[in-house]
């Protein structure tokens, strides 16, 4: 009769020592996982925002020649909706104050059924806060914000060549650049830029 050895304690311990390390193995994925999931969801809701407020001021700058002159050019006076030809984000100094719409943000949104969640910066022109609200009306003040971002917009001319820059009376390059998380300082976000370049369906030669 065969005689059958029994496992050792110390065979039993090396068998859980490598369960172990394959488990803990493992685990160390679920927090990388679950980052790069974070930050996919946060890069899409980015590129909606952008999409959506990139087609929102094409559809206001060329609604008629006179908010072209007023979104480019700053005609007949330069008004809070003439587009700065550099990045605005050389104004903030500091993170702003994301909560503050006594002085800071403008309270009600930019558009209420196209730019629902986009709040406009008071002073600086062509700044502006995003947000998305899982469960509630997008609000700058509301404390169930899933995703605050700061989105800069500005103008560039549309340049064909290297010798042919289209007048910005007959084409515009609209550049937007959202970074997030809002509350960390600009150089610490993580950031995306976007570029929508059109013409001026008033525009005569």
């Amino acid at each position: 009769m065969k005689y059958k050895h029994p496992f050792t304690m110390v065979e039993i311990l090396l068998a859980l020592g490598v369960c172990a390390i394959g488990i803990c193995s493992i685990m160390v994925l679920f927090p990388i996982g679950a980052n790069a999931s974070r930050d996919a969801a946060m890069e899409t809701y980015a590129a909606n925002a952008a999409d959506q407020m990139l087609n929102y001021l094409k559809y206001e700058i060329t609604s008629d020649n006179d908010k072209w002159l007023e979104y480019i050019q700053g005609q007949p006076t330069a008004t809070s909706n003439t587009l700065d030809n550099i990045n605005p984000s050389g104004k903030e100094i500091s993170p702003y104050d994301l909560l503050n719409t006594a002085t800071v943000w403008q309270s009600t949104p930019l558009g209420t059924t196209v730019a629902n969640n986009v709040f406009q910066h008071k002073d600086n022109k062509g700044v502006y806060q995003i947000l998305s609200c899982r469960n509630a009306t997008p609000d700058v003040t509301s404390s169930e914000v899933d995703f605050r971002a700061i989105m800069n917009v500005w103008q560039r001319p549309v340049v064909i060549s290297s010798t042919v820059t289209l007048p910005d009376l007959m084409a515009i390059q609209l550049n937007v650049e959202v970074s997030w998380p809002a509350s960390l300082p600009y150089a610490a976000r993580q950031k995306s830029l976007y570029v929508l370049e059109f013409f001026n369906p008033s525009f005569t030669p």
